[in-house]
Formats: C-alpha cells, sequence, structure tokens
C-alpha cells in the first residue's frame, strides 16, 4: 500500500510537473502570437508608408515632366519672342531711315509740278509714319510677352526646386521605410 502511495505521489508531482509546463508553454505561446501580431501590424504600417510614398513620388515625377515641358514651350516662346523682337526692330530702323530720306529729299512745293504729286508724298509720308507707329507697338507688344515668359520660367524653375527638394525627402523615407520591411521579411 505504501508503495502504492509513492507511486500515487510520484505521479501526482508528475502531473503537477506536466501542468507547470503546459500552462508555461500556453502563457508563452500567448505573448508570441501578440508579438507575432504586433510585428505584422507594424509591416503593415511600413508597406501602407512605402506604398504612399511610391505613389507620391511618381505624381511628383510626373510633375517635373509636365514642368519640364513646360519649361521648354516658354524657351521656345521666348526665343520667338526675342526673334520677332529684333526683327520688328530692324524693320523699325528700315522705317526710320526711309522715313528721314523722304524729310531730307523734301521737295519744295514751288518745285514740284503738279499738286497730285505733293499730295502723294504727303500720303507716303502718313503711310510711313503708321507702318512706324504699327511697328513700334508691335516691338512693345513682343517685349511684354517676352517678359511675361521669363516671369512664368522663373515661376516654374521655383516650383521645379520645390518639387526636387520634395522628391529627395520623399526618396529619403522611401529608403528608411524599406530596411525595416526587409528586415521584419527576413526575421
Amino acid at each position: 500500500m505504501s508503495r502504492l502511495r509513492e507511486e500515487n505521489r510520484k505521479i501526482r508531482s508528475d502531473y503537477d510537473e506536466l501542468q507547470l509546463r503546459y500552462d508555461e508553454e500556453v502563457y508563452n505561446g500567448g505573448s508570441w502570437k501578440k508579438d507575432k501580431e504586433r510585428l505584422e501590424t507594424k509591416i503593415q504600417d511600413l508597406t501602407k508608408a512605402y506604398e504612399s510614398s511610391t505613389a507620391a513620388q511618381a505624381e511628383q515625377q510626373s510633375q517635373i515632366v509636365s514642368l519640364h515641358s513646360q519649361v521648354r514651350e516658354l524657351r521656345s516662346v521666348l526665343n520667338d519672342a526675342e526673334a520677332d523682337r529684333a526683327l520688328l526692330q530692324k524693320a523699325r530702323r528700315a522705317l526710320q531711315a526711309e522715313l528721314e530720306s523722304i524729310k531730307l529729299d523734301s521737295v519744295d512745293t514751288s518745285k514740284v509740278s503738279s499738286e497730285t504729286e505733293l499730295s502723294r508724298l504727303r500720303l507716303e509720308k502718313q503711310d510711313l509714319e503708321r507702318s512706324l507707329e504699327e511697328q513700334n507697338d508691335r516691338v512693345t507688344m513682343a517685349f511684354e510677352r517676352m517678359k511675361k515668359a521669363e516671369g512664368y520660367a522663373t515661376e516654374c524653375q521655383v516650383e521645379l526646386g520645390k518639387i526636387r527638394v520634395e522628391n529627395s525627402e520623399l526618396d529619403k523615407l522611401n529608403v528608411s521605410s524599406s530596411y525595416p520591411i526587409r528586415f521584419l521579411l527576413r526575421a
């Protein structure tokens, strides 16, 4: 009987020991599960941050491309305006020279054989003056267009600089968020 009691105690002791081990495993298993859930949540957050920064970077890249094309167009417009301005100034100088030559060659009214010749010369002078005024207006308008294009090109360059800075910051964020994801995926 004492032997049975002894075996019973031994079995009860083994049972208690196994129960403690089982409780310990259940407790550790629950903490492992919580750690796993916490790390999975962290991975999801990092993945979302990575995807949003990648999307923002792609959007800014498209804006940069758009701004570059606008700058090219503005430079083209500016070059055209400068060429127009140069042509108009050349035409203006030619008209002024012609007008001066007409003034120098002014005909004495007494030497003019007919009244029609005098009126023709007056009309020609008026046409030249009108043409000179039109050329002046064109030069002024071309100069104003050129100034507007230069201003807009400057604004685009500033905006492009800001976008480049934002893009580099997004690249840094992208790189810094990709390291933890790789680390967590390996673990």
